[in-house]
């Protein structure tokens, strides 16, 4: 029997962080408040609230399992709406220089091509199947209301105010609890940002009945630094469309219309995507986003928060978007604040400082695995570490063993896929040694 933790919880924001720690919250509270300052619809249409929405998503394999473990039955919903089975390693086209394509084998496991707003459609069905957890459209969150360090409530912008026991902040990028740590004289968490000021456009298209690829996922990746940024990523989704994001930095003028989307493919640094997508129909408007700069907010560190509030997703940290990671690592924050719910120790308080040391251990392998690249090229804003010359070189001779060690491959998949942790690499003497030979092969290649 689960322990009652008190009577009312409110998640700020319904999209993938809310949903999820809505769920894990249910069991513990009379009732679980979620609010969302958009309307919800009873569709798969993207919702202006979630500015990225129309975008490409990428929901790694590691995401996917613990989604459908706290939400059974998720994965068979996301089939019966026309997901599109991905098995990972195989079913993805990776174009890097120096691998166009990197060896595409069957990694053991999959994951499923679908749109934000379809994955959002079928969470939140779910979600709104729990008895307990009840749903405020149109709500958006003025400010927290707080009482001598503990927050207790929420006030909305229509003038009403909610009183809660706890509330978490899945808002986005966090403002509601950085307004109330200023309000409450508490520090603002150090920040470690990544500037890449990328630009990317999206367009969906009519997959051609002569469509013949050994492919579903598309990965083109940009010029080696110090070279151009400018790279695509494609997805078979569900409704027979390929999604097609394209990625750059710099000046470059952004495509406004099928002619000029075509024109910025065939430009690329390969022609894949552009064979694709040259005859193909492009189903409704080109969308467009800037995306400034990863933010890693390490609350982790404060020597004091304030109660009854926990921050996460995004609101915690918010990467870079090509390398598909957010999702998912929301997910993991999400099964590791259930289990710390589950083992029911400590008071809230408690509960807080456990999950946010715990959230760190879960972002540093993704933060790390796109650091490195997004460093790697002079335009990134951001402090260089010491050891980032030596960090690529790593992780190119890691890709290289991969390419020839079907074994090696599939841990790098697992890595990327959040199914294992980074540290099954660096505990493995023998794997590490190996890369390390790698790495010296290519240097003595480079010196020649």
């Amino acid at each position: 029997m689960t322990r009652q933790m008190g009577k009312r919880a409110i998640v700020i924001g319904a999209g993938i962080g809310g949903l999820l720690f809505a769920r894990a919250l249910a069991d513990y509270f009379e009732d679980v408040t979620v609010l969302e300052r958009d309307s919800l619809p009873d569709n798969d249409e993207p919702r202006d609230g979630v500015p990225q929405g129309r975008h490409f998503h990428g929901l790694l394999a590691g995401g996917c399992r613990v989604m459908n473990a706290l939400l059974p039955g998720l994965v068979d919903d996301f089939k019966a709406a026309g997901a599109v089975k991905l098995v990972t390693g195989l079913s993805t086209r990776i174009e890097m220089p120096g691998y166009d394509p990197f060896p595409q084998r069957d990694a053991g496991f999959c994951s499923y091509g679908l749109s934000r707003p379809l994955m959002e459609l079928c969470m939140r069905r779910r979600v709104q199947a729990i008895a307990n957890i009840s749903w405020e459209q149109n709500s958006a969150v003025e400010r927290l209301r707080h009482d001598a360090g503990v927050v207790t409530g929420v006030a909305l912008r229509d003038g009403r105010w909610l009183p809660a026991d706890f509330v978490i902040d899945a808002s986005g990028r966090g403002a509601p609890t950085l307004r109330a740590f200023d309000e409450m004289g508490y520090a603002r968490p150090r920040e470690t940002t990544i500037g890449v000021d990328l630009h990317y456009v999206t367009a969906l298209f009519e997959i051609p009945e002569n469509a013949a690829h050994d492919w579903k996922v598309l990965v083109t990746h940009p010029e080696s630094p110090p070279g151009s940024v400018k790279g695509a990523l494609m997805s078979t989704i569900e409704g027979n469309r390929w999604i097609c994001g394209l990625a750059w930095q710099g000046e470059e003028k952004a495509p406004v219309d099928r002619e000029s989307f075509i024109e910025f493919t065939r430009k690329l640094r390969t022609q894949t995507c552009y064979h694709a997508i040259k005859d193909a129909t492009m189903l409704g408007k080109v969308a467009h986003f800037l995306f400034r700069e990863s933010c890693h907010r390490h609350f982790s560190d404060l020597e004091s928060l304030p109660k009854g509030l926990l921050p996460v997703a995004d609101a915690i940290c918010c990467f870079n978007p090509v390398h598909g990671q957010g999702m998912s690592v929301a997910a993991l924050e999400a099964e590791t604040f259930c289990e710390l719910l589950e083992a029911g120790q400590g008071d809230f308080h408690d509960l807080q400082r456990a999950f946010l040391q715990r959230t760190d251990q879960i972002i540093e392998g993704p933060w790390n695995m796109a650091a490195a690249p997004d460093l790697a090229y002079p335009d990134t804003r951001g402090e260089r570490p010491p050891n980032l010359m030596q960090s690529l070189m790593f992780g190119a001779a890691f890709m290289e063993l991969a390419a020839r060690d079907a074994s090696v491959d599939k841990l790098m998949w697992e890595i990327r896929s959040l199914l294992k942790p980074y540290s099954a690499l660096t505990s493995d003497a023998a794997l590490m040694q190996r890369i390390q030979t790698v790495m010296a092969e290519m240097a003595a290649t480079a010196a020649v």
